[in-house]
């Protein structure tokens, strides 16, 4: 079969929100058809599918990806984009149907969970050029490559990820689940030295937590990088030194008022690519995934990297 250039391929990913999702398809799919829109779909059965299938898509000359999905989704989706074995990716475009818990990256831009709003704004096809991210590390003596779209977060930020993972596997999906985790674990992490280079500046210190961020929100909502923007080529950066007990409380309540970065614990800076090496092993998630890699990691942005489809 000839892929045109008006071709979707479709990724759906089950679990996410799953109590609607054969109704929620089955809609999206008579709404193409009624608009005369060829696509092909794939349903993702295991963690990663959906980095293969989009690298797939990519590969066979689609130049249109819709993901249904959550956050988790649309990072395996890019970065079975950035894998692909093609020589740019600036002429495809990516639309999103928010189906997961979280939907941080979807709600930048105004999409929820009205699967019938998020159609129409497919279907009206305006298109924005965004930033990608990229994180480069060491992997049992290799370098490897993650690239996110939304944020990465180290320290606090990745143990909260890690734990928030944990609880879903024994509650469920839920979308407090990550303010309940940020609640478990504030109070127990401790602050580990890291060195950062940015901007031609070393920062060493005991960090808590980092953001690294391309779109302002993560956690389900909260904004750790209000002034996060995808489309700016640039990375905004948000770090906390080592708090007190009456500092992290005082912190949280700024984060949940959107208000963060005026806190006295936190340095925030913006910039295209950024050096961090830690003194010991340190969880990095990306886009709510843990990342299996290794300090140092080396971080920067792809800018104007791929369109998106936006209201």
């Amino acid at each position: 079969m000839e892929i045109t250039s008006q071709h979707w391929g479709i990724i759906i990913n089950p679990k996410s929100g799953k109590k609607k999702y054969r109704h929620q398809r089955k809609e999206l799919f008579l709404m193409l058809k009624h608009h005369d829109i060829p696509f092909d779909y794939r349903v993702t059965r295991f963690a990663g599918h959906a980095s293969k299938i989009a690298r797939y898509f990519v590969e066979s000359n689609y130049k249109n990806i819709l993901v249904l999905g959550g956050d988790g989704t649309m990072s395996e989706v890019i970065n079975g984009i950035f894998s692909a074995n093609v020589e740019t990716t600036s002429d495809l475009k990516i639309a999103l149907i928010p189906r997961g818990t979280g939907n941080d990256w979807g709600r930048f831009w105004g999409l929820d969970r009205d699967y019938r709003k998020s159609i129409d704004v497919f279907l009206k096809a305006k298109t924005q050029t965004i930033d990608i991210g990229k994180v480069a590390y060491d992997m049992e003596g290799e370098k490897e490559a993650h690239y996110f779209i939304n944020s990465i977060g180290l320290g606090l930020d990745a143990a909260v990820v890690n734990l928030t993972h944990r609880l879903k596997e024994i509650f469920g999906s839920h979308s407090f689940m990550y303010s309940v985790s940020l609640l478990l674990a504030v109070f127990s992490y401790k602050a580990h030295k890291v060195r950062i280079q940015a901007n031609n500046e070393t920062i060493s210190e005991k960090m808590f937590t980092m953001n690294i961020a391309n779109g302002c929100y993560s956690g389900g909502g909260l904004k750790q990088t209000p002034n996060a923007l995808p489309y700016d080529g640039l990375l905004d950066v948000m770090i906390a030194r080592k708090p007190t007990i009456l500092k992290i409380i005082g912190a949280l309540g700024f984060l949940f008022r959107g208000k963060l970065l005026e806190h006295s614990l936190i340095d925030s800076f913006q910039t295209t690519d950024l050096y961090i090496q830690c003194d010991k092993k340190a969880l990095l998630e990306a886009d709510g995934i843990i990342v299996n890699g290794s300090s140092p990691f080396t971080i920067s942005i792809l800018p104007q990297a791929i369109q998106m489809i936006v209201p």
